[in-house]
């Protein structure tokens, strides 16, 4: 057999557990695991080659900075042996040096088809999948049983975790190894998860990483963004088809309420792809290889079309924008890649789809932005009059697994009877698929329902507001083994009783220090034995108080820079003042819900490298030289561009690796 291990090295390292080796061995890739010394102290690709077959691979990052490797069986391929079964998909999170996660998928790959919906499969698929039998989960908590007693004497034993589903132990070296049945959930089939990662983040690649920006934190925070990349600056508000944008045939039928017939949709028209606009946003967006966006333009983007992230390594920063700034309205940002950056972004969609005034018609469903991808943040942004969620996250493919850091965001206003076609229709968000998402800081509000919803995700959600709704979070029944914190966070004027509910025994839920009108009930609504004592170690988020979080979310939150336009005030003040309504059209809120902004002009950058002559030469860097731009003058990991970006000194080196350093000086939080 190809993939075997050394049988001499585990006897060597385990000789009172020589008669139990053989049994280690059918599960090669820990036992090869327990056969090295320090193994979570090594580089994530050598850590790849010395377990895994060549299936495993590399499905997000770099070789220099690997996110997320993954394999799924294949008719070449019977997937990795787990004892007597096979992992039906294999994935390694190294997105966190300080806490990487190797984790087997039994019984179910993860295709949302077979994970959620679908009981009938074609028989190619069946044969690939087929549904286990009951008495593999017994087998398999045997398994795991006898492979602790074999190494007792080394230290194995089963840890203080209690939870009806989940059993979690400690194997010698220091791996904490995870036992999960999820058997019933989904399409109801036998389905287990095995997880191996150090049982404590690894001390000496904690902060191993200068955060995206200082004030970046959370899953998605080490991300380079477009750091070092070509400087792309928008200088025109126009944009332009880049594809051509799909029609819609008269009379096609939509979706529906049950009980309810499904409505007839008025067509539309195909529209051809343009030329380029150069200077435009799109032209930046969909460009190619690393790159940093800014502005030297203010007003109002009117998109044709979604903006569509496909290429990463990207940083947008919608804080170098003069005057007030810019909002982009009409379409929405879809993100489909890993290593991005959004920042003083406003993206408010609404219900004219253009070209010109040209509306949108029932069937037309809109969201603000869509997040699939891993090493992503989302800061200081806001997200406003979708028609349907107004932010999602999909993390369904291995190419799109969430690492995703979403902090300091206003999300509002979900119309409620815009041109959803099934009527009334304000929603918030849609968290769905598989990964980690840190969710700290945001103020949602008048926006009625999934407020959030979601499944399947480890979501870590801390120190946010919620004001007028209907609904607040849910979980999703298909993927009820989400993971959630839910930690001083702040609700306002809402109906619903509870903060989260969840009606399965598959989930992990732990809540603290929240707030929420005094008639209420308590914070979650789940199942009393999935309540936990203590919260899953989630990427570091420094958290406050609920009711400090709410006045500076408040007073800092949201597109603060270049400046706050009338809408954001009026959004904080409505939050604020325990008053407004949620919309039904953008014409509800004042100003038809899109303030003008008076025009503005961009500060002189005579070498066109994103910083300004005068910020240039006050900090002694050559404004007619546009390499200096990508070099980074004080040592600390941010180029000279990054600093302007982030308001920081390009002379005065900082050591931002520390977390006491990790904070925006613009955003002075207690």
């Amino acid at each position: 057999m190809a993939y075997a291990v050394k049988p001499s090295v585990l006897q060597k390292k385990f000789p009172q557990a020589a008669s139990a080796l053989p049994f280690i061995e059918r599960f090669p890739a820990l036992a090869r695991l327990l056969g090295l010394d320090h193994p979570w102290q090594l580089p994530p690709g050598k850590l790849v080659a010395l377990l895994f077959p060549s299936n495993i691979k590399l499905a997000q990052g770099s070789k220099s900075y690997p996110l997320i490797y993954t394999g799924k069986r294949s008719e070449q391929w019977p997937g990795l042996p787990v004892w007597d079964q096979f992992a039906y998909e294999t994935e390694y999170y190294a997105f966190d040096p300080a806490r990487p996660v190797i984790r087997f998928h039994i019984g179910r790959p993860l295709d949302v088809r077979m994970q959620t919906l679908e009981h009938e499969q074609p028989d190619e698929i069946k044969k690939l999948y087929p549904l286990l039998v009951d008495s593999v989960r017994t087998s398999m908590a045997a398994n795991i049983g006898k492979l602790i007693v074999a190494l007792k004497p080394y230290g194995a034993h089963e840890l203080d975790f209690k939870h009806p589903r989940i059993h979690a132990y400690l194997l010698p070296g220091g791996t904490k190894l995870t036992f999960s049945d999820f058997t019933g959930t989904g399409v109801g089939s036998v389905y287990m998860q095995i997880d191996l990662q150090p049982a404590e983040p690894l001390t000496s690649l904690l902060n191993s990483r200068i955060p995206a920006f200082p004030g970046a934190e959370g899953y998605g925070a080490n991300t380079p963004g477009g750091r070092g990349g070509k400087v792309y600056i928008v200088t025109t508000l126009q944009d332009y088809l880049s594809h051509k944008r799909d029609g819609r045939a008269e009379g096609k039928l939509g979706e529906h309420e049950e009980g309810q017939p499904a409505p007839a949709l008025p067509g539309y028209p195909e529209l051809p792809a343009e030329k380029v606009i150069h200077g435009s946003l799109r032209e930046a967006v969909e460009a190619h290889g690393p790159r940093i966006i800014l502005f030297a333009v203010s007003g109002t983007i009117e998109l044709k079309d979604q903006l569509l992230i496909n290429d990463p390594y990207v940083t947008i920063a919608g804080n170098t924008a003069p005057g007030e700034g810019v909002q982009i309205r009409n379409w929405g940002i879809e993100i489909h890649t890993h290593d991005v950056v959004l920042r003083y972004l406003r993206v408010r969609v609404g219900d004219i789809k253009g070209p010109g005034k040209n509306p949108r018609v029932l069937g037309d469903q809109s969201h603000a932005v869509d997040i699939s991808g891993a090493n992503i943040v989302i800061d200081h942004c806001e997200f406003a009059y979708a028609n349907d969620q107004i932010v999602n996250i999909y993390a369904l493919k291995p190419e799109e697994r969430a690492a995703v850091t979403f902090q300091w965001n206003y999300v509002y206003g979900g119309l409620n009877r815009s041109t959803h076609e099934k009527g009334p229709h304000s929603m918030s968000y849609f968290f769905s698929g598989w990964g980690y998402v840190s969710f700290h800081h945001n103020l949602t509000a008048h926006s009625m329902r999934r407020n959030p919803r979601a499944w399947g995700l480890w979501l870590d959600y801390r120190n946010n507001t919620l004001y007028d709704y209907i609904d607040a979070g849910y979980g999703e029944e298909p993927g009820d083994y989400i993971k959630l914190n839910y930690i001083a966070n702040l609700q306002k004027r809402g109906n619903q009783k509870y903060a989260f509910i969840a009606n399965n025994p598959c989930g992990q839920f732990y809540a603290d220090g929240n707030i929420l009108p005094p008639s209420f009930f308590p914070v979650l609504r789940v199942p009393a034995e999935t309540i936990m004592k203590m919260p899953f170690d989630a990427s570091p988020v420094g958290t406050q108080s609920a009711p400090d979080a709410y006045n500076d979310i408040l007073q800092w939150g949201g597109a603060a820079l270049p400046l706050r336009d009338s809408l954001t005030r009026f959004i904080t003040q409505s939050t604020r003042n325990g008053t407004g309504e949620v919309p039904d059209r953008p014409g509800d809120w004042p100003l038809g819900g899109y303030p003008v902004y008076k025009p503005a002009k961009a500060l002189l950058d005579s070498d066109h490298d994103g910083m300004p002559d005068a910020w240039e030469i006050h900090y002694g860097l050559n404004p007619r030289d546009p390499a200096d731009a990508a070099k980074d003058k004080d040592g600390d990991g941010y180029t000279n561009l990054e600093e302007y970006i982030n308001g920081t000194n390009p002379n005065q080196y900082i050591n931002y690796k520390k977390p006491v350093n990790n904070r925006d000086l613009r955003n002075p939080v207690k």
